[in-house]
């Protein structure tokens, strides 16, 4: 089939999916495509790489952006400002009840200050601070909770079928080749493991919703939603499976991590809160003793086919350890270690990130900011929790998101990312059900 007709049918598809989707949410505002469109950027390539934009962000860091991504966002996040300005938004509550997202994201901004790099820190930071009003684009949305379920199923629509008709049909841009030659599917996304994020999110919303409307006694009322989603899942598993054996193990990991917490979850009866506690509690011990028990480090990859040595992370994190702990209160400065300061890593690792959240927050902010960012992780977990109270699948959706991302972030990087699509989702989930109109829209 020639490429275009290829992109033809493609396109073709997407619009019957997100007519579908429309249907399944009629009372979703056209503004809603502000943080569709936003967290859609935040997935994919940067604008620049797509018109192959000399200067771009497709050579060098990939977060240094460029001219036209710049403008682009500013543009959606301007647009949300407007938006807000005519919408009825209680901002003094919404600051009290996301008090350590605030003290997280001011501290941030005020690392710029130690940072060597402060224009490229300010910039991130600006980026980074941007997801606040494009949350809250979706909260004021007349059911903000239907809105954010709307926004998540409009990116997977897109992003997943886009992604596998450009491994097939456009490789340039939907394949990429490692060091070793390699082959690895990268579809919409800068490289494989931020593409298998995308697909394990797509799974675990399509799957999480499916059991939300199978017990609400929904599912078989609307089939053509149900098929939709059955295709999308469907080609997401596949894409997520990769080409022989070039996989993200991380994504799979913290996918079936994902869904086994939402069946268990869903399966109790009564104590779903207290069962989510200790959930939380046995995954971060077992990353705990992964960490300091070097023997059970084998029985984990093995389950995925995977090194000991986690495909030379641990060389990785011995590196980046070692330049932490120069700095390691402040840390370098927010967004600014990895921009031209990485040479001793880069040279014996080729890599421009150290391969775990933990780590590359501890390099970049020190210990203050690693605090920060735990509080802002337990805060949204609690939240999660209460929110059981009001909306069972909706609290549990916030747990499982927040078991995904920690575990995710064990031997991957998506904590404080500007361009990260699941720090994007976490900080606009905590945002949302922080809201008391949601836990009264919700009862």
């Amino acid at each position: 089939m020639p490429p275009l007709v290829a992109l033809s049918l493609c396109v073709s598809f997407i619009i019957v999916l997100l007519h579908v989707e429309r249907k399944r949410n009629p009372g979703a505002s056209i503004a809603l495509w502000v943080p569709t469109l936003w967290l859609m950027l935040c997935a994919s390539k940067p604008i620049g790489r797509w018109f192959a934009i000399q200067g771009s962000a497709s050579v060098g860091d990939p977060e240094a952006g460029s001219s036209i991504d710049r403008v682009v966002l500013i543009v959606l996040m301007t647009i949300a400002v407007l938006i807000l300005n005519g919408r009825k938004i209680e901002l003094s509550n919404i600051l009290k009840d996301n008090f350590w997202l605030i003290v997280l994201l001011l501290y941030l901004g005020m690392s710029i200050v130690w940072s060597d790099f402060k224009f490229v820190s300010f910039k991130r930071w600006f980026r980074l601070a941007a997801a606040v009003p494009i949350s809250l684009v979706i909260l004021s949305e007349r059911s903000p909770l239907n809105a954010m379920e709307s926004v998540l199923r409009r990116c997977a629509y897109v992003l997943v079928p886009l992604s596998l008709m450009l491994i097939k049909y456009f490789p340039v841009y939907g394949v990429q080749y490692n060091y070793a030659g390699v082959k690895m599917w990268v579809g919409v996304a800068s490289q494989k493991n931020s593409f298998g994020v995308i697909c394990a999110i797509a799974i675990f919303t399509i799957i999480w919703s499916f059991g939300r409307e199978l017990k609400e006694g929904g599912l078989f009322n609307r089939k053509n939603q149900t098929v939709s989603d059955g295709l999308v899942c469907g080609i997401a598993i596949f894409n997520l499976l990769g080409f022989r054996g070039t996989y993200s193990a991380t994504a799979i990991g913290f996918l079936i991590g994902g869904i086994v917490t939402l069946v268990f979850l869903n399966k109790q009866k009564n104590y779903k809160r207290q069962w989510a506690a200790i959930i939380f509690i046995i995954v971060t011990t077992g990353l705990l003793s992964l960490t300091f028990f070097e023997s059970l480090i084998p029985i984990a990859t093995s389950a995925f086919n995977r090194r000991a040595d986690f495909t030379g992370r641990d060389e990785i994190w011995q590196l980046v350890m070692e330049e932490a702990s120069k700095k390691p209160v402040l840390g370098y400065g927010f967004g600014a270690y990895w921009y031209l300061q990485d040479e001793k890593i880069y040279s014996q690792t080729s890599v421009h990130e150290g391969h775990s959240g933990y780590l590359d927050v501890y390099l970049e902010t020190g210990m203050v900011g690693c605090l920060f960012l735990l509080l802002f992780l337990l805060d949204t977990f609690k939240k999660s929790v209460r929110l059981i109270n009001y909306s069972q699948f909706w609290g549990i959706c916030g747990v499982c998101l927040i078991i995904m991302s920690v575990l995710h972030n064990y031997t991957e990087s998506n904590y404080i990312r500007t361009s990260s699509y699941f720090w994007n989702i976490i900080v606009i989930i905590s945002i949302i059900i922080s809201s008391k109109r949601v836990h009264r829209l919700a009862t």
